[in-house]
């Protein structure tokens, strides 16, 4: 400023009018500052008690929405425990349709700490045939009751699927939605939705409200929301073509069990949790001495039979059988078709199945294969038919 007076003073005779000139034009310009700055306090100042009443209003829980949006503060399955409540999620995009969302709690029951998590994913899962057969493993691990209304979906205590529709696809593999919940003490984990009460519609409910909204990020949502409104129909016993209530085998399947000749009390161990038994979906869950030692499954739901794309081949599972697959160490799988459909049936074990007598699936998955192919009344899919 000083260099800026001396050159507006430099003109000799004018030097105390210019003097004066630059002096009221500083005065004025000081006071248009200082009006200005006092206008912009103000509207910061303003802004700042609209912004405090935005943030009071987002405080409450009504406003809060978490998972893309689909669920609100307050409401289920967000009304478990307030303490110590975390959230993380990423939306599914069009440019990149995966996504997460995960919400966890903790709370003091007066014994011990409580830890409750809720995680949803969306996408297609591995590309890779070896880890989408571990990722399919898992689940269809949760298939405890099937959706109605034809949706390619089921549930279970602690766990829901859906496969979104075709639109949704991903190069060519189905998108995905699941969500799953886990309780624990410090001491155990329980599957369990926080604050759904185990009502397979419920969390059937909530499953859909999460794809829908998971669909609409990602820009493939179709025009009618995804939904339905009849009840889930339980599992059932189906007529004696099948099984009776008094198998001794497995799965109720007769000759699911333990090889013979192994000595009395081979079966003693042998217990298993049957799930759904349509002509779309049928599961069950073998364990020996209440540890898991192999899934079996079958479906011929046209989207759920698109998750095994890619990972049967050409060639049959073993000689004399109908369809392609194989079988291995691991499991098996087999993809044939059956009373008119393309229909799956696959086994997979797990680690501790080489101390049961499910450790060969070479044994087990046959006599499977056998019974759930009589019952769908197709023609027999393993070279000894129904027979075994």
């Amino acid at each position: 400023m000083d260099e800026q007076t001396t050159r507006d003073g430099a003109d000799g005779d004018g030097a105390d009018a210019g003097a004066g000139r630059l002096r009221r034009a500083l005065t004025s310009r000081r006071g248009r500052a200082a009006l200005a700055g006092g206008l912009t306090v103000a509207l910061v100042a303003g802004w700042l008690v609209i912004r405090a009443v935005d943030d009071a209003d987002t405080d409450s829980d009504a406003a809060k929405k978490h998972c893309w949006g689909a669920w609100s503060q307050g409401e289920k399955p967000l009304r478990f425990n307030n303490d110590n409540r975390t959230f993380r999620e990423t939306a599914p995009t069009p440019e990149r349709p995966r996504g997460s969302c995960t919400i966890t709690t903790s709370w003091d029951n007066g014994i011990s700490e409580v830890h409750e998590k809720i995680s949803v994913s969306y996408g297609t899962g591995p590309k890779d045939a070896k880890k989408r057969r571990v990722w399919l493993a898992e689940l269809f691990a949760g298939a405890g009751d099937q959706l109605p209304e034809g949706l390619p979906g089921f549930v279970s205590e602690g766990s829901a699927t859906l496969v979104l529709p075709e639109k949704c696809d991903v190069d060519g593999r189905p998108s995905v939605v699941t969500v799953s919940g886990v309780e624990s003490d410090g001491k155990d984990d329980t599957p369990t939705l926080p604050d759904v009460d185990f009502e397979p519609w419920q969390a059937g409910q909530l499953l859909v409200d999460i794809a829908n909204h998971g669909m609409e990020k990602a820009g493939c949502a179709p025009e009618k929301p995804l939904g339905f409104t009849a009840p889930i129909p339980p599992g059932y016993v189906p007529d004696d073509t099948f099984v009776t209530g008094y198998s001794s085998g497995a799965c109720r399947i007769d000759g699911l069990r333990p090889a013979p000749g192994g000595g009395e009390g081979d079966g003693k161990g042998l217990d298993s949790t049957v799930g759904p038994v349509s002509d779309d979906l049928q599961t069950c869950v073998v364990r020996w001495y209440d540890t898991v030692a192999a899934r079996l499954t079958m479906t011929a739901h046209p989207r759920l039979v698109k998750l095994f794309d890619g990972l049967t081949g050409s060639a049959p599972p073993a000689r004399g059988w109908r369809g392609q697959g194989f079988m291995d160490a691991d499991g098996a799988l087999v993809r044939t078709r059956c009373a008119g459909r393309t229909t799956v049936m696959s086994m997979e074990r797990t680690d501790v199945a080489d101390d049961t007598p499910f450790a060969a699936p070479s044994r087990i998955f046959p006599v499977y294969a056998a019974a759930v192919a009589k019952r769908l009344g197709c023609a027999a899919v393993t070279p000894h038919g129904d027979s075994i």
